[in-house]
């Protein structure tokens, strides 16, 4: 039973984790947009409730010291929401500058491919050159292993004679094979 619930808690950490690093790294738009209604529904209803409470506090006759006191309060709250959407823009613009690098570094990964690639065309467009002007050469290249020497220095020589010319008579009158 405590292995469960430790292995339960360690999966709600690790979702936790996961959903914590998507949102800082803005891939959960709908979660930022929330934040920032939450946010100004907050701002709005602490107007409202500071509103309000300067309409009781003037109803029940409270002095005006009290009300002061009352309103540094409220400011005080508004000053703390002010500061956490400061935050959270800057978080946003560090972000963009991250999403900003990342990018450049991908092109630049993949300019580096490309030129890595035209330099090999390049290498192969250079060896083809030798052969480009050469007659009677095919556009096939291939590469052969250097073969064995032979020693034919002790073949004996070989005087083949003359044959004379042999008539050769066609018999075409007969329809039978030879």
């Amino acid at each position: 039973m405590r292995t469960d619930k430790a292995w339960y808690w360690l999966a709600a950490g690790v979702l936790a984790l996961g959903l914590n690093g998507a949102y800082q790294d803005g891939q959960l738009g709908w979660a930022h947009v929330l934040a920032d209604r939450a946010a100004a529904a907050v701002e709005r209803a602490s107007l409202r409730g500071q509103h309000f409470v300067a309409m009781a506090e003037i109803m029940l006759g409270r002095e005006p010291q009290a009300f002061g006191h009352t309103q540094a309060a409220i400011e005080r709250i508004q000053n703390r929401i002010v500061c956490d959407r400061v935050a959270h823009a800057q978080r946003q613009i560090a972000m963009a500058h991250v999403r900003e690098q990342l990018a450049e570094a991908k092109v630049q990964q993949k300019m580096a491919m490309v030129q890595m690639k035209m330099g090999r065309v390049r290498m192969i467009a250079d060896r083809a050159k030798q052969f480009r002007d050469c007659d009677g050469f095919s556009k096939v290249v291939v590469n052969m292993p250097d073969l064995p020497k032979i020693d034919l220095s002790n073949i004996p020589d070989i005087e083949v004679p003359d044959v004379p010319e042999v008539n050769v008579v066609v018999d075409t009158r007969s329809k039978e094979p030879i």
